[in-house]
């Protein structure tokens, strides 16, 4: 649980360390910390949307070229 609470808050073990079990279950099942999850989750989709809309817009690109090289 250290290491997530490492992990997701950017926090060193040590600090993390200092906080007891139930401190760490009770922050990981707080509503800051779902609206956080939904958060970065929903960064990722538009991160992921970008992305595939770059990979159409490339296929589409190379489906020009091919049809410019077949032209005499």
């Amino acid at each position: 649980m250290r290491a997530d609470l490492a992990l997701y808050f950017g926090q060193d073990l040590i600090q993390c360390g200092k906080l007891t079990d139930e401190r760490i279950k009770k922050l990981f099942a707080s509503k800051p910390f779902e609206n956080w999850k939904k958060n970065r989750e929903n960064e990722a989709k538009v991160v992921m949307a970008q992305i595939n809309r770059l990979d159409s817009m490339i296929k589409g690109l190379s489906n020009i070229a091919e049809i410019m090289a077949k032209r005499p």
